[in-house]
């Protein structure tokens, strides 16, 4: 048992989230005895069930009985009854952080983190480490598609686990070898200032007992090791691992990349140039770590990516169908900016803000992100963990998009209205892109049923 005999008898309180149902998982196939719940009784919640885990929706305190651990996502505030009635009966208690830092004493990580690619760089680890016949455990914040699962224990080294910094959950891993994708300002709910971020990202780097490799493309990635230090990757001169002749298609990318020991040229089976930067990202760390970096090059352009990082969702009379998890502007700017490689009739983006704070602060930044797309449609905002804030909605990004871009843009608070407003408009060659970290990702399937019906 990951954990030892002494906590057999774990529950898990937000076991259907990204960040605990991987980890959920890990435990039950090492042995753990586990019980999960969540306020949604999702997919993800499912398959825990599915694996042998007592799951339920809501609240029942009364299950805290005979346990040995509990969990909670960070997401759990301290009054929930499940947790509330776990303290009372006097069995231990860890946030996600702590039994992070657990499983990381005992299972050292490798892993990526950074305000953006992090899922899919850690995933490409996984990917080319499978092909080295390496047999990696991981956990990763989405479901790999070339092995339908996003976590898995095999019981040996190396341990891929993507490294969030969310909540500060990096600064409680024991981190044996590090990517640095980028630095930009987000979480600040829980950092508060920018330099206080960054400042974490430091300390982090510099508690790595193996290596770093940082981007140097990215301006915050590029000061923060300026202060902590790290192998540099990326197009910018002087990189130690350098990138050149970037060829960017409709659905993959290639590039050259080249360090004391290797030149090698790569093709990544997912577009756009943060591809690119994120397959370098995991070969410099790769090679960092002594593995052979031609045969982990070869290996990605077999990698389908993950769930919802411009997923191919559906085809439908000629009309294609991606969904992405993109909920930040420099997220939506670069799956746009691979959109662009591809020869469409016209691209719709369908966007669902996250989070009231999200929006309230970077409203105008997501207008700006949303020029050259030809018909925008915004949603409400997915209110996730927080309450609504007044005055705040998914208006605020349409009217910030329709005065910078020049798109038709649409505010369509309601998911359950777009089928019906944008399926009768849709031509063959058309992309609709779903956007969005929320419930926006049942959206594709429902959009193509519609139009087969409609072109029946």
């Amino acid at each position: 048992m990951l954990l030892g005999s002494q906590y057999e008898r774990v529950h898990v309180i937000g076991a259907g989230g990204a960040g605990m149902s991987g980890i959920a998982k890990l435990l039950i196939q090492s042995g753990h005895t586990l019980s999960g719940s969540d306020l949604v009784m999702g997919p993800t919640l499912r398959s825990i069930g599915e694996l042998g885990a007592d799951v339920w929706q809501g609240h029942d305190p009364s299950k805290m009985q005979g346990l040995d651990l509990v969990v909670a996502s960070s997401a759990v505030p301290p009054s929930d009854p499940e947790l509330f009635a776990a303290r009372e009966a006097g069995i231990t208690a860890w946030d996600r952080p702590k039994l992070l830092r657990e499983l990381t004493e005992y299972f050292p990580a490798i892993g990526a983190t950074g305000t953006h690619g992090k899922t899919s760089t850690s995933a490409m680890l996984v990917h080319a480490l499978r092909a080295l016949d390496a047999d990696p455990s991981f956990v990763v914040g989405g479901k790999l598609v070339n092995v339908q699962t996003a976590a898995s224990f095999s019981g040996s080294q190396p341990f891929v686990l993507e490294i969030d910094e969310a909540f500060g959950t990096f600064t409680h891993i024991n981190i044996s070898g590090l990517i640095v994708t980028n630095v930009e300002p987000e979480h600040l709910d829980y950092f508060g200032t920018a330099d206080r971020m960054a400042d974490c990202y430091v300390d982090v780097m510099r508690g790595v007992s193996g290596p770093v490799v940082v981007c140097l493309d990215d301006p915050g990635a590029r000061r923060v090791r300026e202060r902590a230090g790290g192998i540099s990757y990326g197009f910018s001169e002087g990189s130690a691992w350098q990138m050149s002749e970037l060829v960017e298609r409709a659905l993959s990318v290639s590039f050259r990349i080249v360090s004391s020991t290797v030149d090698v040229l790569v093709t990544v089976g997912k577009p756009g140039i943060h591809s690119a930067r994120n397959a370098a990202g995991a070969l410099a760390l790769l090679g960092e770590l002594g593995y052979d970096v031609a045969e982990a090059a070869a290996a990605l352009s077999s990698f389908q990516g993950v769930a919802r990082r411009y997923e191919l969702r559906a085809t439908v009379n000629g009309v294609t169908f991606i969904d992405d998890y993109a909920h930040h502007p420099t997220e939506v700017l670069s799956v746009l900016n691979a959109a662009q490689q591809g020869d469409w009739n016209r691209t719709w983006v369908v966007f669902q803000p996250h989070l009231y704070s999200r929006t309230a602060a970077l409203y105008q930044e997501f207008g700006q992100a949303f020029a050259g797309v030809d018909e925008l449609i915004v949603l409400d905002v997915f209110a996730s963990r927080e309450d609504p804030q007044p005055g705040i909605s998914g208006h605020l990004i349409a009217d910030a998009a329709e005065a910078r871009t020049g798109a038709n843009v649409r505010y369509i608070p309601h998911m359950s209205e777009v089928p019906d407003a944008l399926v009768p408009l849709l031509e063959e060659g058309d992309l609709v892109l779903t956007m969005g970290a929320g419930d926006i990702t049942v959206l594709p399937d429902k959009l193509a049923q519609a139009l087969a019906a409609r072109d029946v």
